[in-house]
């Protein structure tokens, strides 16, 4: 079950170390000499923190292993602390991540599997399913999971997932714990990881998933201000949209898996 959280945190430079740290109260962010990572705060109640040292000053391999707490706002610290360094331009970059530039449409993880949809089942977990179903509903059969109306309750997913080819899951899975029950539930489709808590790593490819839609902060500043809570919504103005996919969506199409 660790695996995926083990290889990431190993992945890490000993080197490296936490010079800043803000838990708001809907994003986190860390900041290491390498650059910025974020994640989305989860604060619901959970087990107490397990952590007892001081975020800042601390080895960013020490910080992202509290990735595998229960406690979930010390999670998110821990997953923000993998971001720092897997979601840092210069590595994102080293592993194959591509940059959105303006209205980049073919890395969109909506629009860019429309094609890959048509006459298919897709699936959405979440707040993006509206979106999800208003963009393929006219391609493929969408199936939602959440508290929108109309959506099947999650306790289903463990029934529908499985029938589903297209399924786009929340980021927030990777601080919750439930990302690797998921995508081994997605083992036989198409599973695309979005949002700006997903770590652009490669080892998340082994675990099952296909496209990852994340992003690479860029303006530290902007970012920690959104975090603060003093303009929420500047967190993806921060940062460019990036995607990391194990294989082109050209070769879906052509049915090269």
């Amino acid at each position: 079950m660790w695996e995926m959280y083990d290889r990431l945190i190993d992945g890490i430079p000993e080197t490296l170390h936490v010079k800043r740290v803000v838990a708001g109260s809907f994003w986190t962010v860390v900041e290491s000499e390498l650059g910025v990572g974020t994640a989305v705060t989860l604060r619901t109640l959970s087990r107490p923190p397990v952590g007892r040292f001081s975020p800042e000053g601390a080895p960013l391999k020490q910080v992202a292993a509290l990735s595998r707490s229960w406690n979930m706002v010390e999670a998110g610290i821990g997953v923000a602390a993998l971001n720092a360094y897997y979601n840092t331009p210069e590595i994102a970059a080293k592993n194959g991540t591509l940059f959105a530039e303006g209205d980049d449409r073919l890395n969109d993880p909506y629009i860019a599997y429309r094609n890959y949809a048509r006459n298919r089942h897709v699936a959405c977990i979440g707040s993006d399913s509206t979106v999800v179903d208003s963009l393929l509903k006219d391609v493929a059969e969408v199936t939602m999971f959440g508290d929108q109306f109309g959506a099947y309750p999650l306790a289903a997913a463990d029934y529908l997932l499985p029938l589903q080819d297209l399924i786009y899951l929340p980021c927030h899975y990777e601080i919750s714990k439930d990302l690797p029950r998921f995508l081994r539930l997605c083992r036989k489709a198409v599973c695309i990881v979005c949002g700006p808590s997903v770590t652009m790593s490669p080892v998340l490819f082994d675990a099952g998933a296909f496209d990852l839609a994340g992003l690479v902060i860029t303006d530290a500043d902007m970012a920690f201000e959104a975090a603060c809570g003093t303009a929420v919504k500047k967190m993806f103005a921060s940062g460019k949209k990036a995607s990391l996919r194990k294989k082109p969506v050209s070769e879906l199409l052509s049915g090269c898996l």
